[in-house]
Order: C-alpha cells, then sequence, then structure tokens
C-alpha cells in the first residue's frame, strides 16, 4: 500500500489535493476514504493492532506499525549508517533515522519534501527505485509494498545492488501463501519470495507475519466504507473498493493471503557459481547482444527476424544472466505464450524455448549453478497456478530433459513420436483439390475457424493450442520463413469446393512434414490418405504426442522414436504430471524454431 497527500474540508465534505499524485483507481478511492473519515490520511499500509483493548483508531493504528519498522531498523545498531527508503508511506521512518544521526534518502515520486520535518536532514528525491542511482553504498534499504508479482525480481536485484557488503534490507507487503488454488493473482508468490531471496545471494534474518493485523485493519476498512458510502464521489468507486476489501478479506480467512516483513542480508561472500550474476527480463537486453551465445549453445547463426517474430511479435518471455552488471549475457531461458484449450476451456501456457547457457560454464547443472537458478526463476514468475501461464510445455532434447528432471524442474507427459506415411494409390481423390489458402481473404478465414471450433470440440478431454485464423496468421504467414516461401498452406475440398482440412506443410529431410492439421480429429486419417494421393512428389509424415497416434496412423505407417520427452513444469505448483500425461496435442507446427 501506499502514502498518500490528501486531506479533506469535513464541512464542505470536498478532497483538495496538496501535492499533485500518481494516485488513482483503487489507491485514489482508499486515500480518499480515509481524508473522509480522519480528516487527513499519513499512510496507506495497514496498521498494528495487537494490542486490541487500546481500541485506537486506525491512524494510530498505523503509526504503531510505522514504529515498529523503526525499531526493526536500528535493533542493535549504533554506528551511523546511510539509509535508503524507496515507498510514499516511510515518511515517519525517514525522519526518526535522520534525527539518529543517519544520512537518509527517500525516494518518492508522490511526494514532496514538505512531508518531512524541517531541518530533519532527509534527502528527498522524486525517484523511483529502479531509476535512482548512487555513487555510494548503502547499509540498510527499506522498500514499500504490494508490489507486483513479476517485480519481484528486479526489486531484489536492484536492492543488492544498491547495499554494500552486509548490507541489510526490509521489505513489507502482502503475499499469495498458498498457491494450490488455479486462480491468477497479481500478489508476488510467498515461496518465490524466499528462494528468490536466497538464490540472489541474501540471508533470510527475519520473515515476520502481520497477517491478523492485516485482518484486523480490512475488517475495520470494510465499516468505515459502509459509513462513508453518500460521501464518496462515485458509487462505481464504492462498489469497487467494497469488491476489493471483500477479495482481501475472503484470501485472508482462507490463509491464500499474508501480510510479511521480510528482513534480509546481502551476504558478504557469496558461493557457487556465478553466485553474483545479474539476472533480467526480455526488456533487459537488446536481441543483439542474444545472438553470441544463441550461437555458441545451437551451432547455428542467429536469426533476427526469428527472435523478432518470437519474442516482439509473439510477445516472448525470458529471463537472462549477466557475468556481471555490465557484463556479457551469459545464460538464457525464453518462452513463447500460447493460448490453449484446457479439457475445452481457454487457459494459457507458454512453451519453454531457447535454453541457453554459455558452453564454456556449463561446467555442472546442481542446484547451485546458473542453469538451475536461470530455469527456477523462469518457471517461478511466468508457469503455475497464480501466474500468467497456467502449464508449460516444450520440445528439450534427452540430455537436457535428464538433467531438468534430476533437477526436479520437470515431469514427464508424453512422448514426440514421427509417423511415416508411404505412398498409397487406394484412395479416390477424384473433384479433390489442394487451394493456396490467401489469410487476407474473410471467407478464408471463416473456413479456418470452422474447422477449428470443429476439431477443439473433438478434444475436449484434452489439451490443444489454439488454432483460430489469427494464430495461423502469425504462425505461417508472419513468421520469417513464410517470406522465403518455407511453408505450403491449402485446403483440402471436396467434390463441392467445400474445405475438408487446412493443411500447413513444410520440407523437411527428403519428405513432406505436416506441420499442423486442421479438421474434425475422426476425419484426419482420410485426410492424410487424399493427401498422399493429391502430394505425389514426396513421401508425407508427421510429428505427434505419442498418445493422440492412433487417431493418425493409416495402414502401412511407420511409427519412429524421435528421441523427444514432452515436459511439464514441476518446480512451481500446478496441475499435476498425472492429470497432464497422454493430454497434450502437439504438432510440429508447435515448435518455435521448425
Amino acid at each position: 500500500m501506499l502514502r498518500l497527500n490528501y486531506k479533506v474540508d469535513l464541512e464542505q465534505r470536498s478532497l483538495t489535493t496538496i501535492i499533485p499524485t500518481a494516485l488513482s483507481g483503487i489507491r485514489k478511492t482508499y486515500a480518499e476514504l480515509l481524508a473522509l473519515e480522519f480528516g487527513q490520511c499519513s499512510y496507506l499500509h495497514y496498521g498494528m493492532t495487537a494490542d486490541r483493548q487500546a481500541q485506537e483508531d486506525f491512524p494510530s493504528q498505523q503509526q504503531k506499525f510505522a514504529e515498529k519498522l523503526f525499531r526493526l531498523a536500528t535493533e542493535g545498531i549504533d554506528a551511523s549508517l546511510n539509509v535508503l527508503l524507496a515507498g510514499p508511506s516511510l515518511t515517519h521512518a525517514a525522519n526518526e533515522l535522520a534525527v539518529k544521526g543517519n544520512n537518509v534518502t527517500l525516494l518518492n515520486n508522490l511526494l514532496g519534501p514538505g512531508y518531512c520535518s524541517e531541518n530533519s536532514g532527509v534527502r528527498i528525491l522524486d525517484q523511483s527505485l529502479d531509476s535512482f542511482s548512487s555513487d555510494h553504498k548503502f547499509d540498510l534499504l527499506i522498500v514499500e509494498g504490494t508490489y507486483h508479482y513479476l517485480q519481484q525480481l528486479p526489486l531484489l536485484s536492484r536492492a543488492r545492488e544498491l547495499l554494500g557488503d552486509s548490507g541489510r534490507l526490509l521489505v513489507f507487503g502482502e503475499y499469495l501463501d498458498d498457491d494450490s488454488k488455479m486462480e491468477r493473482s497479481s500478489l508476488p508468490n510467498l515461496s518465490s519470495m524466499r528462494q528468490l531471496s536466497e538464490r540472489l545471494s541474501y540471508n533470510i534474518l527475519d520473515e515476520l507475519n502481520f497477517t491478523a493485523d492485516a485482518k484486523e485493519s480490512i475488517e475495520q476498512l470494510s465499516a468505515i466504507a459502509i459509513k462513508q458510502k453518500s460521501n464518496l464521489r462515485s458509487p462505481d468507486e464504492f462498489e469497487i473498493l467494497q469488491s476489493e476489501l471483500e477479495k482481501i478479506q475472503s484470501e485472508i480467512a482462507s490463509k491464500r493471503r499474508c501480510f510479511k516483513i521480510f528482513h534480509l542480508q546481502k551476504k558478504e561472500k557469496p558461493e557457487g557459481e556465478y553466485a553474483l550474476a545479474e539476472y533480467g527480463a526480455i526488456d533487459s537486453f537488446d536481441p543483439e547482444e542474444i545472438s553470441n551465445l544463441f550461437e555458441k549453445s545451437f551451432n547455428t547463426q542467429f536469426n533476427a527476424d526469428v527472435w523478432q517474430w518470437k519474442y516482439e511479435l509473439g510477445e516472448g518471455k525470458c529471463v537472462v544472466a549477466r557475468e556481471s552488471k555490465d557484463g556479457n549475457i551469459v545464460s538464457h531461458y525464453g518462452g513463447a505464450p500460447r493460448q490453449i484449450q484446457y479439457f475445452g476451456q481457454p487457459n494459457t501456457a507458454i512453451q519453454v524455448c531457447d535454453v541457453m547457457v554459455l558452453p564454456e560454464i556449463r561446467r555442472q547443472y546442481g542446484k547451485s549453478s546458473l542453469f538451475f537458478k536461470s530455469a527456477a526463476t523462469f518457471l517461478e514468475r511466468e508457469i503455475g497456478n497464480t501466474v500468467n501461464h497456467l502449464l508449460g510445455f516444450g520440445f528439450p532434447n534427452q540430455k537436457a530433459m535428464n538433467i531438468a528432471l534430476r533437477l526436479e524442474l520437470y515431469e514427464k507427459t508424453d512422448d514426440f513420436v514421427e509417423l511415416v506415411f508411404p505412398q498409397s494409390s487406394d484412395a479416390d481423390v477424384t473433384g479433390k483439390q489442394l487451394i493456396s489458402i490467401d489469410i487476407s481473404k474473410q471467407h478464408q478465414q471463416e473456413n479456418i475457424d470452422g474447422l477449428w471450433n470443429e476439431m477443439r470440440q473433438n478434444l475436449s478431454e484434452g489439451i490443444v493450442g489454439d488454432r483460430h485464423w489469427r494464430y495461423i496468421k502469425y504462425r505461417y504467414f508472419d513468421h520469417p520463413f513464410a517470406q522465403a516461401n518455407l511453408f505450403r498452406c491449402v485446403f483440402l475440398t471436396d467434390e463441392s469446393a467445400k474445405p475438408k482440412a487446412a493443411v500447413f506443410l513444410k520440407e523437411h529431410e527428403q519428405r513432406l512434414l505436416i506441420m499442423d492439421l486442421i479438421c474434425p480429429v475422426a476425419n484426419m486419417k482420410d485426410v492424410i490418405i487424399d493427401l498422399n494421393q493429391l502430394l505425389e512428389e514426396s513421401e508425407l509424415k508427421m510429428w505427434i504426442t505419442m498418445a493422440w497416434v492412433d487417431k493418425l496412423r493409416t495402414d502401412g505407417a511407420i511409427e519412429n522414436y524421435l528421441g523427444i520427452e514432452i515436459p511439464c513444469n514441476f518446480w512451481n505448483p500446478g496441475p499435476s504430471s498425472k492429470g497432464l500425461y497422454g493430454a497434450w496435442w502437439l504438432t510440429a507446427g508447435d515448435m518455435d524454431f521448425m
């Protein structure tokens, strides 16, 4: 939560902005609520209500929490410290620390210097933590939550950079404690916070639980909201605020949500491979920076156009590690998001891809290795019950799969196999044709969607990536390979010129590989037999997850094991491998590199 700068004219019941703020939405309504009730609002964090006999008002409880934070920061400390505070509710702590003779810097992009005591000596900067730079290191950093779960990595990395050896970090806010429920949340994950802190070379000195106080605070806020309902500027604001408060109450009561203070200390001499590696996400580097790592990892030339298609046009995600803040990228773990049908319901998955560690530092694959740290960080950020992608899948080679299994990052859900369809003259293809797809034509878009809807319904007992016309356009017409005519995209039509199937082909090792086949599943064998007759120039083959082979195998088809096992995420809580085993419908078209 955030401190705000509103006072209220109690006679006129109108809010006056003392200093311009960037508050909006629910935070602004919450600010207005407290200003209406108490005449001003000094904090937006919860209060301490442990002494319930005192019957203190809500601002007094908030003040007690601020005092508790100050005591935690200074306990057992005699010498003067360099202190950095990031968050607009930290004015009290800033003043008290300065009075004690510490050198204090307060970062706050919402408030100005008028909120600190005169002559306090607090240095006020209208900056956020991620934009702040300093020539000297800090002994203590206090950061105010709550923040979005994806910000855990940049927050802890930035703090580590700003702290001196053995420097301490206090960070407080709400966390997701129980992630067993399949429901997305913007809260940072508690278990991930612990694991990431240790991974980034912090010792966890203390983890203080203020959830009971938060529960009491929310109950008081709900009562205030009902009392002030008629005075809020908009009925909609009240409804949104009430809904949010009810959600918080419910999640605290069910032990899904908690309120914590983490007290961390930066390790003076961390151990392990690249213990002080600098981690970042997709926005932390330019594509050109990854080319050397890519070429050394895969022994193939880096294609900037394919990278742009996957990570810019396709909104790909990744975690990278540098050997130091300004050093070269030495590790990359990426993913391509994919809209899916999850047992008949829409959801989101991500295909793991471009897993790279610089060969010369690929000395080990234990839990202190750069590979493990990059992979675990990516999985915690991107895959699981409560984050942006419910499922992960991929196509690792056997060595990579074995390593991930041993490190308990993945579990197996299926095998990827090849079916080769020898040419046959048994089919009657009289009147049937192959018609090139023009994805710009609306009626052809509708034909693809119609075929996909039938196929989707047939696969309601499994998991399949969406194959509507918008995805098909992205996959086969926006792909850089399309410019070189590497894909052949056709409709198979029947005697009445009605599309019977949409077929996407690519030449691969002297055969035509069926990248994707969109039609009712029950018709697929007949479609393959027809294609074999109409495409006389080459034998056909198709890659498919083993559980679905019987839906495609024609007479005489040859089955080859590809040495690829389909993984699922095991590191982060999500659907179990038992429930996912044999459910995925995957083809070569689901692979980012084909």
